[in-house]
């Protein structure tokens, strides 16, 4: 039995429309046309590829791309103006998911009216204007903006709004045009914990205010390319304030030696060094574990281990993590180049779940490297050899200290 119907125009909206149910079920791609009957715990997912359209409309002297005749992906020609008044008259509680690709300013100021929200992606040639529209989405978490036009001056439109009170996520990607002083807009944000820049410079304005936003800030995550590499001064400065940074983070008063550790790896000699075997080991099956980390079940054992002389190698992992299984058997060799001076073991977040709450980790893997009970450095996600044995050697366990 139906819990509720959403009414599409008859005559369909471009894109596709998934159905899922929150718990559970197999998603179902459904037509976005006429009535769309929903039970109880079912969401809808709306994901649209209007690139083409701007493409046409471009070549047909819209500058601009908000509106005349194009087609969804280069396929049958739609009108963008049109579909933007379809999307704002659909319920306001419509998609728990939105990604536009090809989003114009009338199709972001249409898909705004859209409160239930959780993710929004938008991809296209939309500018502040559309983005200072997007202030009254109380549900939204995680925003992602990739515009070639976007200053970021609309995000002052934000400022105390809604959709700032829910933001936990926010991912720039591609703004080229974006001014970093307007990234400060947000600060007010009270659970703003992730940033992510992507194919856009990261100087000392960026790092400014990015940490504009301590304390709620946790991490910050640059997709390094060439011309938007990361400077080592930059990095040493964000892992200073107590930030995670690509998924690596350290105490402030080893903020400069690992930020020379990764400037060190990202030299091409560095780079070359170890790339061809990291490729190869991507065409082979994962290795297996081979009992080399000792499994932790309790935290007393963990306590008794951190009350010797000896650094411990923790690695947080799961049965039905992927990356883990991969990472896990690096983490084993890594242990056994070293001998008696480094412990390695790991906890099964399933079954271990004090030790997720002790370090305040929210995602496998994550590894932990502790001295006398401190923590020297922690990385989360995938890592290559060569990344973990250069975080080992900055904390001064080079290969062989043990032997």
């Amino acid at each position: 039995m139906s819990a509720r119907v959403i009414e599409f125009p008859e005559q369909g909206i471009p894109g596709t429309l998934v159905r899922y149910t929150e718990g559970g079920g197999e998603p179902v791609e459904l037509d976005a046309c006429g009535p769309v009957a929903l039970s109880s715990g079912s969401r809808l997912v709306y994901v649209l590829d209007a690139t083409g359209a701007d493409a046409a409309d471009n070549a047909g002297g819209d500058e601009r791309g908000d509106g005349s005749k194009g087609g969804e992906g280069g396929g049958e020609a739609f009108d963008t103006d049109a579909l933007a008044a379809a999307l704002a008259q659909l319920p306001s509680d419509a998609f728990v998911v939105a990604d536009l690709a090809g989003a114009t300013d009338a199709m972001v100021r249409a898909i705004a009216g859209q409160r239930a929200l959780r993710t929004l992606v938008l991809a296209g040639d939309f500018t502040d204007e559309g983005v200072a529209a997007l202030g009254g989405m109380p549900g939204l978490t995680d925003l992602v903006l990739e515009s070639p036009r976007f200053t970021g001056a609309g995000l002052a439109a934000l400022t105390g709004s809604e959709t700032a009170a829910s933001l936990d996520s926010l991912v720039l990607s591609e703004a080229t045009a974006f001014r970093p002083e307007h990234l400060r807009a947000l600060t007010e944000a009270p659970h703003l914990a992730s940033l992510t820049f992507d194919g856009m410079p990261a100087g000392h304005d960026l790092a400014g205010a990015v940490l504009a936003h301590l304390p709620q800030l946790a991490e910050v995550s640059v997709a390094e390319r060439p011309g938007h590499a990361l400077d080592p001064a930059v990095l040493e400065r964000l892992l200073a304030a107590g930030l995670c940074v690509n998924g690596i983070s350290a105490p402030p008063e080893n903020a400069a030696l690992f930020a020379g550790a990764a400037a060190e790896a990202a030299t091409p000699s560095a780079a070359g060094q170890g790339d061809e075997d990291e490729d190869g080991e991507d065409d082979e099956e994962a290795p297996e574990e081979r009992g080399v980390l000792r499994e932790l079940v309790t935290e007393d054992e963990l306590e008794r281990l951190l009350a010797g002389p000896v650094p411990v190698l923790v690695g947080l992992t799961a049965p039905w993590c992927g990356p883990c299984a991969v990472l896990m058997p690096v983490l084993e060799d890594a242990v056994e180049a070293r001998g008696a001076a480094l412990t390695g073991v790991k906890a099964d977040v399933d079954r271990a779940a004090w030790a997720q709450e002790r370090f305040g980790v929210l995602g496998v893997p994550t590894v932990l490297l502790l001295r006398e009970g401190r923590e020297v450095f922690r990385f989360s996600g995938a890592a290559t050899r060569r990344q973990v044995e250069g975080w080992l050697a900055t904390a001064g366990l080079p290969a062989g200290t043990g032997r």
